[in-house]
């Protein structure tokens, strides 16, 4: 499986990822010929090579006419620009899913139907190439998966078309939402809009560099010169070591000593209809010697929240702790065994090789209540055809 691994600690932005791509391998003539079908001019890409901090780069600048940098352009504009032009088909695909994106983060943001929206720094033709450009770059490299570090998004406020506000910018805040970000006492905008859409696109966990077999390493250049580290984004490719999957998961903890086992069992059946991957009920001793319970809950990073709420409505807790934390998952795939007892959900996976076949717990429980049998039989029953 080939990685492609983005480390934004030092910021991310459209032009600096597709900088980083071009500097780990992809053709930029490529990406040229592809941008090159839309339907418009005006513009010039200029690829060079450049130092940040000692590190060496490469640069992707988009120059665009004085007028355009005042357009703005709605999302029927934006789908018109792309749509049925001749780029590849994932091209086309994620460059109409990336502008659908911004345009219901502002949606959101400005309390407007999603067809009223107007970008204005977005919708000009630089960050317009800069997101179909990055698009191009990446199917053009084609990992199997991509992954991102933490995001540097800087401090202080930018300005825009609505007056001075604060970074991140709202639609970038909009867009980060499941991704984990910081900011150092360093002014300035290091997580643009752009930037943002491209992770919320691509970026399936966030966390360390996976493990892999480095095969190259491209470093995707900023505008500014940072003097306590290189302005770039780094694209990190290899192929991975293990045959699991990564993903990010949120653990969310706290403990009770005044709520009934009614009320938790209740409370895990809550949970696990607002979408977590797991709830455990573990003893614990608590101050003044009191017997309590420690709940543990894991879920993915966009979950955290609603869990949360649920959690604060039905226990007595007052406090919740969260840890972000990686896990590896053996790819699963869903699947049907006949059995003498009629047909049992069951998941598949692989590893190293060697395939193990999982019943489902309710599919089992529902086939031993219909015929009357023991669960154990049916489980059985699911082994015995498996291994025909």
């Amino acid at each position: 499986m080939r990685l492609l691994h983005l480390d934004c600690t030092a910021g991310i932005a459209g032009d600096m990822t597709i900088a980083a791509l071009i500097d780990a391998g992809v053709d930029p003539e490529r990406v040229r010929a592809e941008i090159a079908k839309l339907p418009f001019d005006g513009y010039s890409i200029e690829v060079t090579r450049d130092v940040r901090a000692g590190v060496s780069g490469t640069r992707f600048h988009v120059s665009i006419q004085p007028d355009e940098k005042r357009a703005h352009r709605n999302l029927e504009d934006l789908e018109t620009l792309v749509r049925g032009r001749g780029l590849d088909p994932e091209v086309e695909r994620r460059a109409l899913s990336m502008f659908r994106r911004i345009c219901e983060a502002e949606a959101k943001i400005h309390a407007m139907p999603v067809e009223k929206v107007h970008l204005h720094e977005v919708g000009a033709i630089d960050s317009i190439v800069d997101i179909v450009g990055a698009a191009v770059a990446i199917r053009e490299l084609a990992p199997d998966r991509i992954t991102a570090s933490a995001v540097h998004v800087g401090s202080g406020r930018v300005d825009s078309r609505h007056g001075s506000i604060p970074i991140p910018a709202p639609a970038t805040a909009e867009l980060l939402q499941g991704v984990p970000f910081f900011q150092l006492d360093l002014e300035g905008e290091f997580c643009t809009p752009t930037g943002a859409l491209i992770l919320a696109e691509y970026a399936e966990s966030y966390g360390p560099i996976p493990t892999m077999t480095l095969e190259k390493v491209g470093y995707g250049l900023g505008t500014r010169q940072v003097a306590r580290f290189a302005n770039a984004v780094r694209a990190i490719v290899g192929e991975s070591a293990s045959t699991g999957v990564g993903a990010t998961v949120v653990s969310i903890e706290f403990q009770v000593d005044d709520t009934t086992a009614e009320v938790l069992g209740f409370t895990m059946e809550r949970l696990y209809e607002a979408g977590a991957l797991e709830v455990m009920f573990q003893p614990v001793q608590m101050k003044k010697s009191r017997p309590g319970t420690l709940v543990t809950v894991l879920c993915r990073p966009d979950l955290r929240d609603a869990l949360a709420a649920v959690i604060f409505r039905e226990t007595t807790t007052i406090g919740i702790r969260f840890q972000t934390m990686e896990r590896l998952e053996l790819e699963r795939e869903p699947v049907t065994v006949e059995t003498p007892f009629g047909k049992v959900r069951c998941k598949k996976t692989i590893h190293e090789g060697r395939t193990r076949i999982a019943p489902e717990y309710e599919s089992c429980a529902e086939i031993a209540r219909k015929k009357n049998v023991p669960i154990r039989e049916v489980y059985a029953a699911v082994e015995r055809a498996t291994k025909n």
